[in-house]
Order: structure tokens, then C-alpha cells, then sequence
């Protein structure tokens, strides 16, 4: 059972969701972000030796925009010999400003299906999490068939058991949109957004995928009826919708969440056997330390720490979540002697990571016995969310 609970906290937009009883993820909005949309923006800045330029977008911050990872499409459709100052290119927001770091464009368009992601370009991929070869034929050929030309897309896990007709809708409506928005740049004044992304709210239930929730529950009228629109547009009947409105029983307080939010910016979080992790965030990487706390070993030590290293795995794996926190991870376990319980380790690992929404993968056990993981970056993390 999965539920997604969306409510307020400090003035902001909170969503949690809950599975088995506990919270697995949290995520925090001002209600509006930039994150998604499209603009027609203006070369502001060329900074050669990185090969980036800036782009003004109408926002405050320009966004970082490298010209090695993007093919530039220029908003008046024609041909180029070199790019200039002052040139209205199309960008989308593809990173939220982190810190002191500008928000990042890309010239690789993308609108997020509950069964796709459609993308400029051709290139027709299935999620790596769809095994099945024949599955995964029958899914490329629909794509093939269905989108315009010049629209790639990459079919989602959500696909596996769904409708191909539905599919079809969804790659039909999606390719027919981007193609709408690329032809839609040539007339539109510079600074003008083309697309402007769904609610954060409503965009993390497409991120997750709505098949992955039996049920939502708010206690805003306003956003209830938001959901209510999403869910008979696009799965009626599949997601169970419930307006709270008992103010003397908050949601905050049926579930517990300002306490998770809380403990999600603390530095320690205890676990069940007494041991506790430590997270630290610095400028280049996220550290977590392992320690064996007021966890009391039995005789057999090895069997004890490979416990308490499985439970910090899972946890970690959790936490990540919960603060949304990217980029390199670095995780110090507890020592283990035996080969086989490090394998262990790494196998839990990767199974908690393969259910994250977040791109996310085990690296590599360094010299000294440390995991190394990455988490991609999209959002802000919880830290700085709270502080805005």
C-alpha cells in the first residue's frame, strides 16, 4: 500500500510518501518552480574555455548551458555557422539553481508521460527495469510508429502492464505537444515560456509514476481538485482521492511528519539495533559514517556487524530519500572480515537503490573499504528547502 499525503509546512507545499507505515520520501515546494519549463532564452554569456554559455531566461539567475552536451536549436528554426551573444536559443530547465550553482538548460526537450518520456531527437529507448526482450520489441515499435518525426522517447517501467492503446495516446499527445512547442519558438518573443511544467505536486506523482500509488489524501481544497483533474484525465479509477478536512487531526500529526522532517535534517539518525549513522553534506560529496553505537554484540561479531551494516544500508538508501541529497555518496560500514557479507552489503545496496525515483547506482568498494554510490542531481535537498 502506497500513499502519497500532501499538505503544508512553513508556508510550504509538503508531500510524503508513505509505504508499510513509514515515510520513504519527502519533498518540499514553494508551489511553483522553474524546474521542467521551456523558454525561448537570449546567449546573455559565452565562456570559452569551459565551451558553456549563459542564458537569460527571465528569471533571476541566468542558466548554465554547456555546449559540448547540447546541439543548440536556435528559436527561428534556421541554420547557424557560430553562436553569439545576443542569439534567442530554446532552452529547458533540466536543473534547479543548488547553492551558489546557476539552474542548467539543455537543448534536450523532454515532456514525462505516466508511460514515457518524449524527447527531441529519435532515439527510442525501454527502461533497463523492463527484462523481458520481446516486451521491450513489441514497446519500440509501438513508439515507432506512433511518434512524429524528429520526436525520440523512452518508455517507462509503468509500461509493462499497461494498455498499448494507452501508450499510444500518451506517445501521440506528448509527440504532438513538443512538436507543437518547437514550431510555436520561431513567433514567440524572447523570454517567452513555452511550457510550463504541471505543479511540483502533480509532476512528482508523474516522476513516480501513478501506478505506484493506491491512494492520496490533502487537506487543501484547492489542490484536492488539482488531483482530481490529474486522475480522471489520466487514470480514472486507479488512485484512490481524499479531501481531509478534520482541522482538530492535521494531517502533519496522523502521520508524524513534522517529526520526519525534523529528523531529516538532523545529522544522526538512530537505527533499530542501537547503531546510528552519521550524514554529513560538504561541498563535493555526501559522507555517511556507520557506527555500532549501543548495539551489543553476541559471540558470533561477524553475523552482528553484517546485521547492523544491512540495516544502515537500507536506511541509508532511505535517508538519500528523504533529504534528497545527490551527487557522490560515500559510506564508511562498519569493517567486515568476510568477503562474502561486503557482497552482501553491496547487494542490498543496489536493490534499495533500484526503487529509487531518483536515478541512482552503487559505484565501486574503494582500497580502504569504502562504497562509493551517485545519486542524480535534480532538486534542491530538504536542507536548503526548509530554509527558503
Amino acid at each position: 500500500m502506497r500513499k502519497l499525503v500532501v499538505t503544508h509546512y512553513d508556508n510550504k507545499i509538503l508531500q510524503a510518501v508513505i509505504q508499510a507505515g513509514k515515510v520513504t520520501d519527502l519533498n518540499l515546494s514553494e508551489g511553483s518552480t522553474v524546474l521542467g519549463n521551456i523558454y525561448v532564452g537570449k546567449v546573455a554569456n559565452i565562456v570559452n574555455n569551459i565551451n558553456a554559455c549563459f542564458v537569460d531566461y527571465g528569471d533571476r539567475l541566468p542558466c548554465y548551458y554547456s555546449l559540448d552536451d547540447n546541439d543548440i536549436i536556435y528559436a527561428d528554426g534556421r541554420e547557424h555557422t557560430k553562436l553569439r551573444i545576443g542569439d534567442e536559443i530554446v532552452v529547458q530547465i533540466s536543473r534547479d539553481a543548488v547553492k551558489t550553482k546557476n539552474p542548467v538548460g539543455s537543448s534536450e526537450l523532454t515532456l514525462r508521460g505516466d508511460y514515457c518520456v518524449v524527447h527531441t531527437g529519435e532515439q527510442i529507448g525501454v527502461s533497463n527495469k523492463i527484462s523481458s526482450r520481446k516486451l521491450r520489441d513489441e514497446l519500440k515499435d509501438i513508439a515507432r510508429n506512433t511518434l512524429p518525426a524528429g520526436i525520440g522517447c523512452i518508455i517507462r517501467t509503468n509500461a509493462v502492464d499497461a494498455d498499448p492503446e494507452l501508450i499510444k495516446r500518451e506517445l501521440n499527445e506528448l509527440g504532438g505537444r513538443l512538436t507543437q512547442i518547437l514550431k510555436a519558438a520561431a513567433t514567440r518573443k524572447c523570454f517567452s515560456c513555452l511550457y510550463r511544467n504541471p505543479p511540483e505536486y502533480i509532476e512528482n506523482i508523474t516522476f513516480m509514476g501513478s501506478n505506484k500509488l493506491d491512494s492520496l489524501v490533502t487537506d487543501d481544497e484547492e489542490i484536492f481538485h488539482v488531483f482530481e483533474d490529474y486522475i480522471e484525465k489520466k487514470q480514472p479509477g486507479t488512485i484512490d482521492l481524499t479531501l481531509h478536512t478534520d482541522t482538530e487531526c492535521p494531517l502533519t500529526a496522523i502521520y508524524n511528519l513534522n517529526k520526519e522532517v525534523e529528523g531529516a535534517l538532523k545529522e544522526r539518525v538512530w537505527l533499530k539495533s542501537g547503531a546510528y549513522l552519521i550524514i554529513q553534506q560538504t561541498e563535493a560529496m555526501v559522507v555517511v559514517d556507520v557506527n555500532t553505537g549501543k548495539a551489543i554484540s553476541g559471540r558470533d561479531m561477524e553475523q552482528h556487524m553484517l546485521k547492523v551494516n544491512t540495516e544502515a544500508a537500507i536506511e541509508t538508501c532511505r535517508q538519500l530519500r528523504l533529504r534528497n541529497l545527490s551527487g557522490i555518496v560515500v559510506i564508511d560500514f562498519i569493517n567486515m572480515k568476510n568477503p562474502d557479507d561486503i557482497l552482501r552489503i553491496r547487494d542490498t545496496l543496489i536493490r534499495e537503490l533500484a526503487d529509487d525515483p531518483v536515478p541512482a547506482k552503487f559505484v565501486d568498494i574503494t582500497k580502504l573499504g569504502l562504497i562509493e554510490l551517485t545519486r542524480k542531481k535534480l532538486k534542491r535537498p530538504l536542507h536548503e528547502m526548509v530554509k527558503l
